[in-house]
């Protein structure tokens, strides 16, 4: 048994019974915390604690570790003499055989370091092509730019979520330890019926902000008049003018629901009785929200570059368009007998690909072969079994 610390401030916001908005890279910490768990590790997290709210029952039994006081210090020099011994001291005082974060940002190196120093094992999720694709780049300083890869670069192993993601970081680290592992897909008390019946509209999930392309889901909503659109999510971090004209130029659409924040357990029954799941982001690493979808048996309709490993295509799990107009064209020539197609492979894909305890024994298996240690349950790593989609969701 190996002891895991994840080093997120927002997953405290699904931990809690009042859930608040938190990002795609929380959710699937989420899902890797479950199935380690289920495999007989012990997992601590370091988080925002100061919330005073009451957590799930699910989470009362794990360890949490409070993260630094954001607004506490002057800016810059609050790293010196407040942040950085404070981490060190709180995570010396865990003793993690592995540090797991989940998103790439420059602080990373000084985590990295401290990991170093305390010789513990840093693994780096990357949980959007952005890091890739140089968009991080472009939104960041140069310094910021250099001690992000540095810490990329000092992480004992980087975790990828698809093949865009594993191939740039082996071309940029040819000597890392690299995997590809896709997101663990862990669903509470989720009512999952046998069959799916097309739903009556086409619904958007997310956060409002920049990169989720709200222009290009009003531009959609615009042109298919005859469907009903249900948009679920809340203004996020980066909620940039463009994002704001687009969300109230979609509030004046007949044909456009808002239907606000939806916690966790209010998810799949929204997705559960749309029709398509519709994504316009420009860029994505492995959306949850897809896993989401495929699970309760609901298709996808996403552009060409949001398809991570083509699975869209190749498992036949929904619709790929190159813009507006040939979007309109497919969904207007779409058969009922093709629509119940998708939909059936959509479940099947989720369960053979995506189960929280399968991936997780993954993970142990390449963290024991690579590291050279055992790290199942009662001193064993057990067969892969496959999970069924009520597995997945209890």
């Amino acid at each position: 048994m190996a002891r895991f610390l994840f080093y997120d401030d927002k997953i405290i916001n699904l931990m809690i019974e009042n859930e608040k908005p938190c990002g795609g890279a929380a959710v699937q910490s989420y899902g890797w915390i479950k199935g380690l768990l289920a495999e007989g590790q012990e997992v601590v997290i370091m988080t925002d604690t100061s919330t005073k709210e009451k957590l799930k029952e699910e989470c009362k039994n794990i360890k949490l570790v409070p993260f630094f006081d954001r607004k506490k210090g002057i800016r810059w020099l609050r790293w010196l003499y407040y942040r950085i011994p404070d981490t060190y001291k709180k995570i010396k005082a865990v003793k993690p055989d592995y540090l797991y974060v989940s998103i790439a940002s420059w602080s990373n190196f000084l985590v990295v370091l401290m990991c170093r120093m305390l010789n513990i094992k840093f693994i780096q999720r990357i949980s959007n092509d952005n890091v890739i694709n140089m968009g991080y780049v472009k939104n960041s300083s140069a310094v910021g730019r250099f001690f992000l890869f540095q810490g990329l670069k000092l992480s004992h192993h980087i975790l990828c979520q698809n093949n865009y993601q594993l191939h740039g970081i082996k071309k940029r680290f040819p000597n890392k330890s690299v995997i590809k592992l896709s997101n663990p897909l862990y669903l509470k008390d989720a009512a999952l019926s046998d069959d799916h019946e097309p739903g009556n509209y086409i619904a958007w999930l997310g956060v409002y902000r920049m990169e989720k392309g709200l222009k290009r889901l009003f531009e959609i909503a615009s042109l298919m008049t005859q469907e009903q659109f249900v948009i679920a999510g809340k203004e996020g971090a980066n909620y940039d003018s463009e994002t704001k004209e687009y969300v109230e130029k979609l509030k004046q659409l007949p044909n456009v629901k808002f239907c606000g924040y939806l916690s966790r357990t209010e998810v799949l029954p929204y997705l559960a009785k749309a029709r398509f799941l519709l994504n316009t982001s420009m860029y994505e690493g492995f959306s949850n929200t897809f896993l989401e979808s495929l699970a309760v048996g609901t298709p996808i309709i996403t552009a060409s570059h949001i398809n991570p490993d083509s699975i869209i295509s190749n498992h036949n799990l929904g619709i790929i368009y190159n813009d507006v107009p040939d979007l309109c064209k497919q969904y207007a020539s779409l058969t009922p007998e093709q629509y119940q197609q998708m939909s059936d492979n959509a479940r099947e894909y989720v369960t053979r690909n995506h189960g929280y305890r399968v991936l997780a024994q993954r993970l142990l298996r390449y963290l024991s072969e690579t590291d050279n240690i055992i790290l199942g349950r009662d001193g064993r790593i057990k067969p892969l079994v496959e999970q069924t989609p009520k597995e997945i969701a209890t």
